[in-house]
């Protein structure tokens, strides 16, 4: 987007001191980078640079080439301009956003450093460079969208598509043919706006002109239509008659224009009554009532660069007679006669740091659902500008969100547009040098259970083992059988809970559960069950039962094992089991029968508390009769030896038909 879109949008020239660079040919350089005219500015410099090696013009001819978006020889001029023995600031900053959107953003990485060690308060820089140490995120899952590129010869640059009627509205360049004005910018014509439909076999037809004053001498950019499709938003240039109009530091700004459609034509232009001769207004985009207006603008007391801004249409307001003149001719007004109403735009509204930044904020769509979506070169992208998404609480904006790849890429990632189904919509990049647009297919995240059961302690993989999956939602069962490996796949839906029960003939039933709400990218899952035979009066160890000294109350560590006994047993509800305490074999024996009678009786009782049928359960303390090891009474062992024998267990001892 630095070519045919940047100085369309806001930006002025960055200016950088030139020093002694007096010959012809620099000078001739600076005067166009000074009227942002970076392709003839290029044409100067390079012929300057290959006269005198200077790190200054090195410098202006990789800015000039980074404007207009030649990367690699942005790239290897400012490692010129730096091997020359050029330390400014700006040539850091800007070698560093050249490498991130290059994609080499460890090297990026070393040049924002320098950037920051020389101006350590820029927030804009210390964005970048946590971009680069995170940028493994923003491939995190690269399945959400699909794009395919809009094919139109006949334009150089294409941007900035939105829905409209049976077809779209665009924004483009052409190739400047003799005789034609052209943009000093880029070399190439003014921008226009364009409509494109599709023909009955889905392949797009040649784009028209939109017809009528929309389209006049100089930029026409990014609009936005009301719901009924009869009047229309839209970014001009600032001009009057044959002559663009600029301020004081030579700039061209922006302008918010409105037009109706009257007989097939757009006509009847107003002006929206923020804009200014002094700084820019442009980007716009209309909620679905047509009351807010969200747009882009570089007004004093922003963040820094072009931030986001919003208008609301108020109320409509009555106006007195004696408020209101009515042009009678053109040198003589009368009054009203009765009331007339009108409509009025509020102050724009910044909407906060939180959103805006010191970087670019650009080019917002508000979607049906609320979400608005906009571009900026700050927060967390990957190089230039990406697509993020925020949405509004009411109170507050959200953390804006990067779309990530393959919507955003290291390059300038602008103009997105999204149907109201939430399915496809539009984009813009410059990922293959020129800004083109690309049509997206939205998808949502897939999520796979992966699964195994094998039997419990070892790895051999068991067949036939069925696992039921319900939907607890909808109610829905889906019953998979494990393979000769012992495995199982299965598509899970987004925004879905899962409960799963692993059940084989002989053996205990196994539980999980699975939730994919709230998640907003692609996950694999994976369910593992050990499979354990049922076998009749086979202890079976509790690990990690303790209970104070001499005290049989249930510890809540001790509750959290004996929970999973619970699930245990409502997962298989025709088992009766008893519950056995042991202690070791130090002090008296009939003590510690009875305390470990107390403790087996306890645990029963906290299964009863959690819902298991009293008729299912018994208990009985062994004290230290059923020793695991050989701790006996007068043998010296260790305390971890004697733990072994302080144990909690439970047996199977019926299985009810």
């Amino acid at each position: 987007m630095k070519n045919a879109v940047l100085q369309t949008l806001l930006i002025s020239g960055l200016l950088i001191g030139m020093g002694s660079c007096t010959n012809y040919q620099t000078r001739k350089g600076n005067t166009c980078y000074d009227n942002i005219s970076y392709s003839s500015a290029i044409k100067h410099y390079e012929k300057s640079f290959r006269k005198n090696n200077d790190s200054e013009v090195a410098l202006r001819l990789a800015n000039s080439y980074y404007k207009i978006n030649i990367l690699d020889s942005a790239e290897s001029l400012y490692a010129q301009a730096e091997n020359a023995g050029n330390r400014s600031p700006e040539l850091f900053l800007e070698y560093g956003e050249v490498l991130m959107q290059n994609g080499k953003h460890s090297e990026a990485a070393k040049k924002l450093q320098t950037y920051i060690g020389m101006n350590p308060t820029d927030a804009r820089a210390k964005m970048h460079l946590a971009s680069c140490f995170s940028i493994s995120e923003r491939y995190r899952d690269t399945t959400l969208f699909i794009l395919k590129p809009i094919k139109e010869d006949k334009f150089e640059n294409t941007f900035s598509i939105i829905p409209y009627k049976d077809g779209a509205v665009f924004v483009a360049d052409k190739t400047a043919t003799a005789g034609r004005k052209r943009s000093s910018y880029t070399g190439n014509s003014y921008l226009d706006l364009y409509y494109i439909q599709k023909d009955a076999e889905g392949e797009w037809k040649e784009p028209e002109l939109l017809a009528g004053d929309i389209n006049g001498r100089f930029h026409e950019g990014p609009a936005t239509f009301s719901k009924d499709g009869r009047t229309v938003y839209f970014t001009r240039s600032n001009y009057f008659k044959r002559e663009m109009i600029v301020n004081e530091e030579h700039e061209n700004n922006l302008k918010i224009f409105k037009a109706s459609l009257q007989n097939g034509k757009w006509e009847n232009l107003e002006e929206f009554p923020y804009n200014s001769d002094d700084y820019s207004v442009g980007h716009p985009t209309l909620s679905e009532d047509g009351k807010t207006l969200y747009f882009v603008s570089d007004m004093p007391g922003g963040n820094g660069g072009p931030d986001l801004y919003k208008s609301t249409l108020e109320k409509i307001k009555w106006l007195e007679p004696e408020e209101i003149e009515i042009e009678t001719s053109s040198t003589n007004f009368s009054r009203a006669k009765t009331k007339v109403q009108t409509e009025v735009w509020t102050k724009p509204e910044n909407l906060g740091s939180t959103v805006n930044t010191s970087g670019r904020e650009m080019f917002p769509f508000l979607h049906t659902d609320g979400n608005l979506y906009f571009s900026s070169d700050a927060h967390n992208s990957l190089g230039g500008l990406d697509v993020f998404v925020t949405k509004n609480d009411g109170m507050r904006w959200s953390t804006p969100e990067n779309l990530n790849y393959p919507l955003n890429s290291k390059n300038d990632d602008f103009g997105f547009s999204l149907n109201k189904e939430n399915t496809s919509g539009y984009v813009s990049s410059s990922r293959n040098e020129k800004d083109k647009i690309y049509a997206f297919d939205k998808l949502p995240p897939t999520f796979n259970l992966y699964g195994i059961a094998r039997k419990k302690g070892t790895e051999i993989a068991l067949e036939g083992v069925t696992v039921e999956i319900t939907n607890p939602r909808t109610g829905y069962i889906t019953n998979m059988v494990t393979d000769r490996n012992g495995q199982f796949k299965l598509r899970l839906n987004p925004e879905s809970n899962y409960n799963l029960v692993c059940a084989k003939i002989g053996c205990f039933s196994k539980r999980d559960h699975i939730s994919t709400l709230g998640l907003k990218y692609s996950e694999d899952f994976y369910a593992d069950f050990e499979v354990e035979e049922i076998v009749i009066d086979k202890p079976i160890v509790l690990d990690n039962i303790y209970y104070d000294f001499d005290k049989w109350e249930i510890r809540p560590d001790a509750a959290l094992e004996l929970d999973k006994l619970v699930q245990l047993l409502q997962d298989n509800p025709t088992i009766e089991i008893e519950m056995g305490s042991h202690t070791d074999a130090r002090g008296v024996d009939l003590y510690n029968l009875t305390l470990s009678n107390k403790r087996a009786k306890s645990a029963v009782k906290y299964l009863i508390e959690k819902g298991i049928d009293a008729s299912r359960l018994t208990y009985q303390g062994y004290g230290e009769k059923v020793l695991v090891n050989a701790c006996q009474n007068d043998v010296f062992c260790s305390e971890e030896k004697h733990q072994q024998n302080r144990r909690t267990e439970f047996k199977v001892t019926k299985i009810r038909k």
